[in-house]
């Protein structure tokens, strides 16, 4: 471990002061966005989600994953210990969901089933599975439907439509969840988003509360974000 490295004090001050903007690597044409992945915290890792990586020269961008770990040292803070990262093929093939049984990290299953065809669309659903040892069953029950938001059977006609990024496929909750990862904040007729990568199903809640009719406030980008790790089938 490297004695001089900064610690993870240090990091956030300098992210807090530094506006969100991309930085070119010294020395080459690729232009890193940190603020356009998603970053999701879990015990001592930091996990930085489709980074994009632009060469300025072609605007051709790649994705990467990247993890960070860190380990603590009494006196000091949080240094960093290790730094991995993977590339994704673009683009990312968000309607390739993989189905079967998943764990979130406080240890809810779920599993995915599907695909049934409707039309040129494939309808998903997630439901609570507790036959898995280990874990006990959530509550969240979600239909899901392969495609653009635009014309989505169910979603179709939400305003935030236009807005969506293609980089989820969309579905509406019909039970609300119970939980830590997916908590009851997650409700009935709520947006959700779901993509694959690799052995993770990564889930984003779209919605927030209720506006003056009533109805769901939808947000372009996830609220929250659960990630949700296969598992064997029993």
């Amino acid at each position: 471990m490297n004695k001089n490295a900064p610690t993870l004090g240090v990091l956030l001050l300098a992210a807090v002061a530094t506006p969100a903007v991309s930085e070119v690597v010294p020395g080459t044409d690729l232009s890193v966005h940190f603020e356009s992945g998603q970053i999701i915290g879990s015990g001592r890792h930091i996990n930085m989600l489709r980074v994009p990586v632009i060469n300025v020269k072609t605007g051709q961008t790649t994705f990467y994953d990247a993890a960070f770990k860190f380990t603590f040292v009494p006196g000091a803070g949080f240094e960093f210990e290790q730094i991995s990262s993977a590339i994704l093929s673009p683009p990312l093939a968000v309607t390739n969901l993989v189905t079967g049984l998943y764990k979130t990290t406080d240890n809810q299953c779920f599993e995915l089933k599907g695909p049934t065809q409707i039309g040129a669309r494939s309808l998903y659903t997630l439901t609570p599975q507790s036959s898995i040892p280990g874990c006990f069953g959530g509550r969240l029950t979600a239909q899901i439907v392969s495609g653009a938001a635009s014309g989505h059977p169910d979603i179709g006609a939400r305003e935030i439509v236009p807005f969506l990024s293609d980089q989820y496929v969309y579905g509406v909750i019909s039970n609300r969840g119970f939980g830590q990862d997916i908590s009851i904040n997650w409700e009935e007729n709520e947006l959700i988003g779901l993509r694959q990568s690799g052995d993770n199903l990564i889930i984003g809640l779209f919605s927030e509360g209720t506006d003056n009719e009533g109805k769901p406030q939808d947000f372009k980008d996830p609220v929250e974000t659960a990630i949700l790790t296969r598992v064997a089938d029993e």
